[in-house]
């Protein structure tokens, strides 16, 4: 230590507290105060000598909380978990390198814009499945390995048009060198589905996120239920191959109008063999299924999963009501009736990191508005049934329209699908952006 310092390190984390609805939030908020604790604790134990880790009022940079400041190098630090604590820790502090993954910039005051994980994939082969519905593998330009996937896991493909679409992989986890994707035809859809079907051909190369999985297995289950809809046979054929691979019952209960219209059919007789049911109610639904029957009398530890139109999925989820909270999975490829049934007025939001006070219209989202004012969010489905465009909830209460949030999150209104939930009525939504 130096002899005219008393420590040879000081770290200053903001543990500054404002009142719950303030516009610019603060780092306290974020879970600063805890972990501060943690980070003075695990100093002691790694015997770090002439440290000190002191409590510090607002550093004005509440917008990119929790932050931290080590002198006398004047580095800043943005930090979220215990494991960005250790980083900090054992590489700066120890180390003596910088975190870099973790460092502000000078001046830096709002997030740095999204960076997107994506890849260039080429399309190996098209086939068509049914009259709708088209099997499209994509590999790796090179010939190389693709990023792992877990069953139920599916990617963003950002068509030339401007659209990012998700599709869900079909084939088994444990291949890696190919994506397969089943992609309906929807003519009346966004435009997405439309651009897949005849612009996209065969050596031709597409842009695509890294997986993304929602809709997992639930690994400790006894027995597994699969209800497929049509496209939706598509993550569940995936789930086929995982379960397949080990010493589990299930059984899989596939839905569609006849059997020139069940999307992957052979595929299906190959990995489920006798455990597969087949359900054709030749266009009358109430031909097909019996959901009761089938649902009925779960047994200890079953688990559910279903995915397809939005009639089957609300049709099965009603029939499941008296499973056992969690044991319920669901997919959805289309948002349900109620979700076109809502009435909208104007609200206003406040973004907390860009110092905005935004109003929303009736006739528009929180993210076209967010847009509109030039701030970059991540979407896909932009209808609420998936869970790309995920914001934090810092204060208010919102009118939670999408149907992938848990009634314990949507109770608990600390976030909000922004692509389709609206304020309560009065509310100013104060959001994390």
């Amino acid at each position: 230590m130096s002899q005219d310092q008393h420590y040879q390190t000081h770290v200053f984390v903001c543990v500054n507290e404002r009142a719950p609805d303030h516009p610019r939030s603060c780092c306290s908020a974020r879970g600063s105060v805890e972990l501060r604790a943690y980070m003075k604790d695990r100093a002691k134990e790694l015997n770090i000598p002439d440290i000190r880790v002191n409590n510090a009022g607002c550093l004005e940079r509440c917008e990119l909380g929790p932050n931290l400041v080590i002198y006398p190098e004047g580095i800043w630090y943005q930090f979220q978990t215990r494991d960005d604590v250790d980083e900090i820790l054992e590489r700066h502090i120890i180390g003596g390198e910088r975190v870099e993954r973790l460092m502000l910039e000078p001046g830096q005051v709002f997030p740095k814009p999204i960076v997107r994980d994506v890849q260039t994939l080429t399309v190996d082969s098209i086939t068509r499945q049914t009259e709708t519905i088209s099997r499209i593998e994509l590999v790796d330009p090179q010939g190389g390995e693709l990023a792992a996937f877990s069953a139920g896991a599916y990617i963003d493909v950002f068509t030339k048009t401007g659209l990012r679409r998700s599709y869900s992989l079909a084939n088994d986890p444990a291949e890696r060198h190919r994506y397969v994707l089943g992609v309906l035809r929807e003519d009346g859809g966004a435009g997405g589905s439309q651009w897949m079907h005849a612009a996209v051909s065969e050596g031709m190369e597409i842009t695509v996120s890294l997986p993304v999985n929602n809709f997992p297995l639930a690994e400790t289950a006894a027995r597994h239920t699969l209800i497929a809809g049509g496209i939706g046979i598509t993550p569940l054929l995936a789930m086929g191959h995982a379960l397949g691979a080990g010493d589990v019952d299930y059984t899989l209960h596939y839905c569609a109008k006849s059997a020139d219209d069940a999307a992957f059919r052979d595929d299906v007789t190959d990995v489920f063999g006798d455990r597969v049911v087949w359900h054709f109610d030749g266009g009358n639904p109430a031909e097909g299924i019996d959901l009761k029957s089938v649902l009925e009398n779960p047994v200890e530890d079953e688990h559910l999963y279903i995915c397809g139109p939005s009639g089957l999925l609300k049709a099965a989820r009603d029939h499941a009501r008296h499973w056992p909270q969690g044991s319920v999975h669901f997919e959805l490829f289309a948002p349900t009736a109620r979700a076109q049934e809502w009435q909208n007025e104007a609200f206003d939001i406040s973004l907390s990191r860009h110092k905005k006070i935004l109003t929303v219209p009736a006739d528009k989202t929180i993210l076209q508005v967010v847009r509109d004012a030039g701030i970059d969010v991540e979407s896909s489905c932009e209808q609420g049934i998936c869970n790309t465009c995920r914001t934090g909830l810092l204060g208010g209460k919102a009118e939670h329209r999408d149907e992938v949030l848990t009634d314990a999150e949507k109770a608990g209104q600390s976030v909000i699908m922004i692509c389709t939930s609206r304020a309560q009525k009065g509310e100013t939504l104060i959001l994390d952006l």
